[in-house]
């Protein structure tokens, strides 16, 4: 579905992707990995047609079809969604006003905001909290389900995991797998590798805006990554 060929993007004259290379299948988790600043985030913002990297080089094509001179809106209704680090939620909407801004609540099919209200129950329970005042979990939990409002096939989700506490952790991973069952391909950048191996199918790692690593998840022991994470 999706494939990531040779890529080179720029931030001015710094060449942070230097051919970059994955691809995403359908209902396929794929967990790109490496450490800061290997280009992993600038990897699904080139992929996201975002105006920072600029992409002077590769292939970006989804479906067959290249997204490269794309607009990011055009690239969302495409059917791609993107959960961004940080999470990037309004303060003074509310959780109801964040969804409903991208699907009338009118909307029957597809995803819902009752539907999401089901996947997460605690949402419901703070539907008319603003984001300002969600948990940090709740914020993730709101910024994946914005992201569902589109009916996405695929969604790029970068540092998910981030500052969440272990229980969250745990819970998102579920979530990821919820989603994967439902037909959902999701692109997943991720620090915690343990957390990445739990819901990835297959691992790529970047170093250096390289690609250096892929293989599928299990058919290798995680230390076989700590020269490319630094982790132990």
């Amino acid at each position: 579905m999706l494939e990531v060929k040779d890529l080179h993007s720029y931030y001015g004259q710094a060449h942070v992707l230097q051919g970059a290379s994955l691809t995403v299948g359908a209902s396929e988790v794929v967990a790109l990995l490496g450490r800061n600043g290997m280009g992993k985030t600038s990897l699904i913002r080139s992929v996201m047609g975002l105006s920072s990297p600029q992409v002077r080089g590769g292939a970006v094509t989804w479906k067959e079809r290249s997204l490269l001179a794309m607009k990011p809106h055009q690239i969302a209704r495409a059917r791609i969604g993107y959960v961004p680090q940080g999470r990037r939620l309004f303060p003074s909407l509310t959780v109801t006003e964040h969804l409903t801004v991208l699907k009338s609540p009118d909307v029957t099919h597809g995803w819902t905001v009752e539907r999401a209200f089901e996947l997460f129950p605690r949402l419901a329970e703070r539907r008319q909290h603003r984001g300002s005042q969600l948990s940090g979990g709740e914020r993730q939990m709101l910024a994946v389900a914005r992201a569902l409002m589109i009916d996405p096939e695929l969604i790029l989700m970068d540092e998910p995991s981030e500052g969440l506490a272990p229980v969250m952790v745990q819970h998102l991973e579920s979530i990821i797998a919820e989603l994967k069952a439902q037909g959902l391909a999701i692109l997943l950048v991720e620090q915690n590798l343990y957390s990445a191996l739990a819901v990835a199918d297959r691992v790529v790692v970047l170093e250096s805006g390289k690609t250096v690593f892929e293989a599928k998840a299990g058919s290798f022991a995680p230390d076989t990554l700590t020269h490319y994470l630094g982790v132990h």
